[in-house]
């Protein structure tokens, strides 16, 4: 046997007819929840990679490379039945990134690489994309964007049912930040994507020690730390930022916007790491979770805890030399 691999038990062919078909209804039914449920069906279809990830780990290879093929194939063609042909590009970087989660947790790769190259991967994809807009709109795309962002914030203040002044305030400082976040948008883009990978490994590794699949599971999320030399990445854009040089501000802003995510990603690994260490109950860490991830204050605390983790060592896991 390969020691760079691990093969589960293939299930019966019955039962995995069965399981493709589940996997494949399941990951166009997370897509198109996006447009389908408001509000919730954002964070559902943040799980679309899901399915494709789990098929790779479970019904194993090549047979599983089946799930994202079909899915490709009829998500395609039920959402040009719907008239959503220009969400079909984000449809299949989504399966991409879930093909590789998949097979890299399938061949043991280490957290960082698998995550990494999921991100990668998409992030290839939208900038293709992009090329191509800029390709046909030009200097126009820009002004197209600043719509379409300001449509998207519109369409959200309008989904949350309320018309108080304080939503009414909320709303009008993210239209006057649009020009800002069109221009840091890779940026951005990029953070999500990293935290889409991130969501949809946790819930595979979940998946896996429940369903007995554990060794794929190679290391601990909980002690987790990014690279130290992303230090330096994060000195350098932060004095770009301070420059008065136009042409650095913005390309340094979307890499501050990316080198945040991840020390917010590794400041969610202390909290995870500590939560372990009390045995708090599932009810007081998912409401603690959505503390981190909803409260600006606390989300901020999270990440400078993640970044200052690299000196003061707050989970006490750094081998320290003999």
């Amino acid at each position: 046997m390969n020691n760079d691999e691990v093969n589960p038990p293939a299930p019966r062919f019955a039962s995995a007819g069965r399981e493709y078909i589940f996997h494949v209804l399941l990951t166009i039914g997370l897509f198109l929840s996006i447009s389908f449920i408001p509000l919730a069906g954002f964070f559902t279809g943040m799980l679309t990679p899901l399915p494709t990830t789990l098929a790779l780990i479970r019904l194993g290879l090549p047979g599983a490379w089946l799930v994202p093929g079909i899915s490709a194939l009829a998500g395609g063609a039920v959402l040009l039945r719907l008239g959503m042909a220009n969400s079909i590009p984000y449809f299949f970087a989504l399966l991409c990134m879930g093909a590789v989660l998949g097979y890299g947790t399938k061949k043991l790769w280490t957290s960082e690489k698998v995550i990494g190259l999921a991100t990668l991967a998409v992030t290839v994809i939208s900038a293709l994309l992009l090329a191509l807009s800029f390709l046909e709109a030009g200097e126009e795309l820009i002004r197209l964007l600043e719509q379409d962002l300001q449509g998207a914030i519109s369409t959200a203040m309008a989904q949350l049912g309320t018309s108080s002044a304080d939503m009414k305030e909320l709303g009008d400082s993210l239209a006057a930040l649009v020009p800002m976040m069109v221009r840091i948008m890779p940026g951005i883009s990029m953070a999500c994507t990293l935290g889409i990978a991130w969501l949809n490994m946790l819930v595979a590794r979940r998946f896996c020690r429940t369903a007995g699949l554990g060794t794929f599971v190679r290391d601990d999320w909980t002690h987790w730390k990014s690279p130290e030399p992303l230090v330096w990445v994060l000195i350098a854009g932060g004095v770009a930022v301070l420059l008065p040089l136009d042409d650095l501000k913005y390309p340094a802003l979307n890499v501050l916007v990316v080198l945040g995510s991840i020390y917010f990603l590794q400041g969610l690994a202390i909290a995870a790491f500590y939560f372990e260490k009390w045995k708090l109950p599932t009810i007081f860490r998912g409401l603690a979770y959505g503390i981190l991830l909803v409260q600006q204050v606390a989300s901020m605390g999270i990440a400078i805890a993640g970044l200052f983790d690299m000196w003061f060592d707050f989970r006490r896991i750094t081998k320290k030399p003999a």
